[in-house]
């Protein structure tokens, strides 16, 4: 009797420890997005912490600053919930590039230059249309 209430003590600790681990994960999160030429990038940071996601932020700008015409590269900013991206808290900063919907470039954690940011955006978003929506 006492191994079975041990067993169903260290069950019901595991689904705790479970449970606890998924709600701690469910955090909203700003999320900065532009859709230029049938792309779409998002960079995804803790709302609270702009230090964090200072390198995105700035390969972002000179990025945006170095094409032809940068008026047309609008950045949007929203919020979001961890629970509805493919990313946990522990890898914000991250940088996601899509096309039709897919992830086709991404780019996580703190220690990411601006120069390889920029490497990736330059290598990955072919700009023909100067349309962004």
């Amino acid at each position: 009797m006492i191994r079975f209430a041990m067993s169903g003590i260290l069950i019901f600790s595991l689904f705790v420890s479970l449970l606890s681990g998924c709600q701690a994960g469910n955090e909203d999160i700003k999320v900065i997005s532009a859709k230029p030429s049938g792309y779409e990038i998002n960079l995804y940071t803790h709302p609270d912490d702009e230090k964090q996601a200072k390198e995105y932020m700035e390969a972002l700008l000179n990025w945006k600053t170095s094409q032809e015409d940068d008026d047309f590269l609008a950045f949007n900013e929203t919020t979001t919930n961890t629970k509805d991206i493919d990313l946990t808290s522990d890898q914000l900063p991250a940088l996601i590039i899509y096309k039709e919907g897919q992830a086709i470039q991404t780019i996580t954690g703190e220690d990411t230059s601006p120069t390889d940011i920029i490497d990736t955006l330059e290598n990955t978003v072919a700009l023909t249309d100067n349309q962004n929506s």
